[in-house]
């Protein structure tokens, strides 16, 4: 287990940090107060202008820190161990006319692995893949290797509904609906 010796650190540091703002603003004596924001070039040079055209004392925090940079407290989650993901898989048969061109988008709330095995059984009849690679085209296949992950979210409906939008952007071929939620074609004009 980490010490916490570090954190507690940063947290003195940046609580002088303020105090020292909160200082340099009372020794001025005519300004209205403080604030502390993130800097972001170019934005804020603009907004310390603006702040101080009505007395009030900008002080800039930053974004990224050394601590930020170099410390990974975690070691990252491998791809086919992540869940509540939306994945896109890409066929890697071959046709007479060249790499075949299938794909299909969904989601899942178990792992990936778990998943892209249940797409690959020989036995699934309800996954359009398994119907792909088994029964359409025999000796095509698919590798979990190649699946992209679209995005990662752990809320049931809202990844539902990024599976919708995925694959009305994306428009793959396997897909027979357009996923658990149905978007309005209002969205059309954004997605497509």
């Amino acid at each position: 287990l980490r010490d916490a010796t570090p954190r507690r650190q940063d947290t003195r540091l940046g609580e002088q940090w303020i105090e020292s703002c909160r200082q340099q603003q009372s020794d001025q004596g005519n300004n209205r107060g403080f604030v502390v924001l993130p800097y972001m070039k170019g934005v804020s040079e603009g907004l310390r202008r603006i702040f101080t055209s009505h007395r009030i004392k900008t002080c800039f925090k930053p974004t990224r820190t050394l601590r930020n940079i170099l410390v990974a407290p975690k070691d990252k989650t491998p791809k086919e161990n992540k869940c509540g993901v939306v994945y896109h898989i890409q066929c890697q048969g071959q046709n007479i006319r060249g790499p075949c061109k299938e794909t299909y988008i969904g989601e899942t709330e178990r792992s990936l692995k778990t998943r892209f095995l249940e797409h690959k059984r020989p036995s699934s009849t309800t996954s359009e893949v398994s119907q792909h690679i088994h029964i359409e085209s025999p000796g095509h296949s698919v590798s979990l290797d190649k699946v992209k992950i679209l995005d990662t979210e752990p809320d049931f409906f809202a990844r539902g509904i990024k599976e919708a939008i995925y694959i009305r952007a994306l428009q793959p071929s396997l897909n027979r609906d357009g996923g658990r939620h149905r978007l309005s074609a209002t969205f059309d004009p954004l997605l497509t």
